[in-house]
């Protein structure tokens, strides 16, 4: 079989594992819709709830007809954009389906997933025929992550940000990535194919090939605009790997290439003019800082595929017949870099990291078996050049030595490798066992977010409780105070404010002048808001109480809103 070939029994073997990782995914979320009860409900997500919320309030105003995106979690009116076109299209297919937001958003996953899979096995076989090789990279991809487990086990702190990558960094982990959202899963999966077709391109420049890859590369750009000049960057790089190697310089794949960005430059373009003169998608944009954690993090969150990495980066001899191993090799080289430039997004460079960064630690282990003892070589495996031979656990070489200490070699590694996706799956399902709050949400709550639906006017701002704006918009086609740190433009000192309005350090006469100049509509009255002071809204002169039950009331503004 010859790379970048995937027989027909390839698939189905990969098939048959999408639907395992599917079933391991769905779990947590099978057993918080299991665990619903009249007075709770799950909320569909039990990490980044926060961010699931702010694809559900998208969701919400696809459903109500919408094509462009006005941000929800803020009260200064704006010109919507066209963002988040996927969970637009989400919400219109919930609508025309009849089914939940959060349902529909889990059904996603039932395509996303399978595809991201079938795209990370897609992206080894180009570089290798060796089916082997191809399944174990691919395991490493879709199961694998670091030492992150060894940071749980020490007892260190578990909050992202202060601990390896792989236990809260979904660019990082596709295992993640499957257990979250699947906007995620679609980047990744056009990563990897654009990689796959911009490298066929370079070797046979075809005019066809280059209105794929620029078809594949908008709808990157539709989801991860930053995304499309890494992956193309990288292609160029390659061209000039090959032009340098060849000593000559070939126009025609170069010019198809140009060609296939600048179908894909368009939505580009317009996000950084979106970004850069809106001047709340601006905030937004300003405030959504994506940093990188110290460095250590992410070695801990590679763990064992780093050493191994930097072994298949220098002995490239015994690999000498993989197909464009230079690509795999500059992206693993090139984006710890540009995690560490002066960028708000460092983080999102990870995007589509993990398959190449797995495929050269896969060529390290490779070489390691190579060189570290003789009785693994042998001519069995035709895939290392006539004078480099290594003995790797197939089938039918029983007979031959070395071949169990290679399998415990590669068991060892696999195992160290999937225990912190383990101990989080099991985790995540404690987690949701244990109800807790954010995660499931009193129905009473949801109830009043309802009504707000049905009789309040689209956009109508709502002041609640950081918590119950974040959850408002999802429910209702309303536009919370705050309710999400990156866009709800100054969102530190719009909790204070809100602090300040249920608690004690604001007089009436400061309330009515905050719900004047931000145009509210509605007072929000709950469990989260009493948390916050013992001031009730119902004492305040201009509020009118027009829903109330056992545990949240909702007061009108007079005249709120208007403009």
């Amino acid at each position: 079989m010859k790379p970048g070939r995937v027989s027909r029994e390839e698939w189905k073997w990969l098939a048959a594992w999408s639907l395992v990782f599917l079933l391991l995914t769905g779990l947590p979320y099978l057993l918080g819709a299991y665990l619903e009860t009249p007075e709770s409900a799950f909320s569909g997500f039990f990490v980044a709830v926060e961010d699931g919320n702010t694809y559900l309030a998208v969701m919400r105003q696809g459903a109500a007809g919408r094509w462009a995106f006005t941000i929800p979690f803020t009260p200064e009116p704006h010109a919507p954009g066209y963002v988040f076109i996927v969970y637009l299209l989400l919400g219109k297919m919930a609508r025309t389906l009849g089914l939940s937001l959060p349902l529909t958003m889990h059904l996603a996953k039932l395509v996303t997933t399978p595809l991201l899979l079938a795209s990370v096995y897609r992206f080894g076989a180009h570089f290798t025929a060796w089916r082997f090789v191809r399944r174990l990279s691919f395991f490493l991809v879709a199961a694998g992550g670091g030492l992150g487990w060894l940071w749980v086990l020490a007892g260190q702190p578990f909050a992202p940000g202060v601990m390896p990558t792989d236990l809260w960094v979904p660019d990082a982990s596709t295992f993640l990535t499957m257990l979250t959202f699947p906007h995620l899963a679609i980047a990744q999966s056009l990563i990897l194919w654009v990689a796959v077709y911009g490298l066929q391109l370079l070797r046979r420049p075809d005019w066809r090939r280059a209105l794929l890859i620029g078809v594949l590369g908008l709808l990157l750009s539709l989801v991860h605009p930053y995304s499309l000049p890494v992956v193309l960057g990288l292609l160029g790089l390659c061209w000039l790997q090959q032009a340098w190697r060849a000593r000559r310089i070939a126009w025609k794949p170069l010019v198809q290439l140009a060609a296939a960005g600048a179908l894909a430059a368009p939505y580009l373009i317009y996000s950084v003019v979106l970004f850069w003169y809106n001047p709340v998608f601006r905030s937004w944009q300003d405030q959504n800082r994506i940093w990188s954690p110290p460095a250590i993090h992410y070695l801990l969150g590679f763990g064992l595929l780093c050493p191994l990495a930097l072994v298949g980066l220098l002995c490239r001899r015994p690999l000498r017949r993989w197909s464009d191993y230079a690509l795999p090799a500059l992206w693993v080289v090139l984006i710890p870099v540009g995690l560490y430039v002066p960028s708000n997004l460092q983080r999102r460079f990870l995007d589509g990291y993990q398959a190449p960064l797995t495929l050269v630690a896969v060529a390290g282990l490779l070489a390691v078996l190579h060189y570290v003892r003789r009785g693994w070589r042998h001519r069995c495996v035709p895939y290392f050049g006539r004078r480099s031979r290594v003995i790797l656990p197939l089938r039918g070489n029983s007979h031959l030595p070395g071949r169990n200490r290679c399998n415990r070699v590669v068991l060892v590694v696999g195992t160290v490798s999937m225990l912190s996706n383990v101990l989080l799956l099991i985790g995540f399902t404690l987690l949701v066992a244990g109800r807790p709050p954010a995660v499931f949400n009193p129905r009473a709550e949801l109830d009043a977010m309802d009504w707000l639906a049905a009789h309040s006017p689209p956009d109508s701002v709502v002041l609640a409780a950081y918590d119950t704006g974040n959850l408002l918009p999802t429910r209702a086609l309303v536009r919370s105070f705050v309710g999400h740190g990156p866009q709800s433009v100054n969102a530190d000192a719009k909790q204070s404010l809100v602090r300040a309005f249920y608690g004690d350090a604001m007089t009436d006469g400061e309330r009515v002048r905050l719900l004047e100049t931000y145009r509210v509509a509605y007072v929000f009255y709950g469990p989260a808001e009493r948390v916050l002071g013992g001031f009730s809204p119902a004492n305040l002169p201009g509020l009118r109480r027009v829903y109330a039950d056992d545990v949240v009331q909702i007061f009108q503004v007079a005249g709120g809103g208007a403009p």
